[in-house]
């Protein structure tokens, strides 16, 4: 999958505001000339030894892709269970 995001992204920046759970990612796809930038609003739910990652709010500097991924995120939500082995560490930088 990596291999496959390199040739389609030239350049990736991404950062995280733990505090406040928000993340910006700003990506240029291959064969653009501009960058596309995200801003996602994350929160971490515990749930007894299970650790899950929701994506809440996603917004992009692009009307068309923000259009989208409402769409998206109304139809299905955006969540991950983190593996027991790297919830530790995954909530150390995210939490």
């Amino acid at each position: 999958m990596e291999e496959q995001l390199q040739k389609a992204l030239n350049n990736v920046s991404f950062s995280v505001n733990a505090e406040k759970q928000t993340m910006d990612l700003t990506i240029i796809p291959h064969g653009e000339t501009t960058p596309i930038s995200f801003h996602l609003n994350y929160k971490i739910v515990e749930n007894g030894e299970r650790t899950e990652f929701f994506i809440t709010k996603i917004a992009s500097d692009r009307l068309w892709i923000d259009e989208i991924v409402k769409l998206w995120l109304e139809k299905s939500n955006f969540n991950y269970m983190i593996p027991p082995n790297l919830a530790g560490i995954v909530k150390m930088f995210l939490k």
